[in-house]
């Protein structure tokens, strides 16, 4: 796999997700590595065009509204009753999701919810956990945007990458 090629897709064409390729990308998620294997992190498909379009709505910014013409939407949660480690093991989880959309040729987009706010009165979280009815005890991590691409990227090359970040020994 390319991962210099692996880039976050916005904009999708009207072709459905075979549900084999959707099923391998959820098997992706479910067997991601987790702290002591609590697998302390839930995931709701939700593929209905009305509810995609609704949940776009939940930021504010506007930077949710890939979903409404995406294929599929993966609500990833987390478990804080299960582990300590329920955000970093369901960011894990988003991301196997996502390299395993762009290993079956799939485009995809992490989606930000924690932090972010549908209105002055209300937070993007609570906003669609009354949509998608998600207990008060979870926590939503990401919603992960899945589609056939309909935009063209290039891959990164070693011009784009900021080789400075990387320290040998110490920092």
């Amino acid at each position: 796999m390319n991962f210099l090629a692996r880039r976050s897709i916005r904009k999708y064409i009207l072709k459905e997700i075979e549900s084999e390729k959707l099923d391998e990308i959820l098997k992706a998620g479910l067997s991601a590595p987790t702290g002591k294997n609590l697998k302390p992190f839930e995931l709701i498909v939700i593929k209905d065009k009305e509810i995609l379009k609704r949940i776009s709505l939940a930021k504010d910014t506007g930077t949710a509204s890939m979903l409404e013409h995406a294929n599929v939407g993966i609500v990833v949660l987390g478990n804080p009753e299960k582990s300590y480690l329920w955000n970093e093991d369901s960011s894990i989880v988003s991301f196997s999701l996502l390299l395993k959309a762009f290993d079956l040729g799939i485009g995809g987009c992490w989606i930000n919810i924690k932090d972010n706010n549908y209105s002055n009165s209300l937070t993007s979280e609570n906003y669609i956990k009354s949509i998608l009815n998600i207990p008060e005890k979870l926590k939503i991590v990401s919603i992960i945007s899945l589609g056939y691409s309909g935009e063209q990227k290039r891959s990164y090359i070693d011009e784009d990458l900021d080789f400075s970040k990387i320290h040998l020994e110490k920092y």
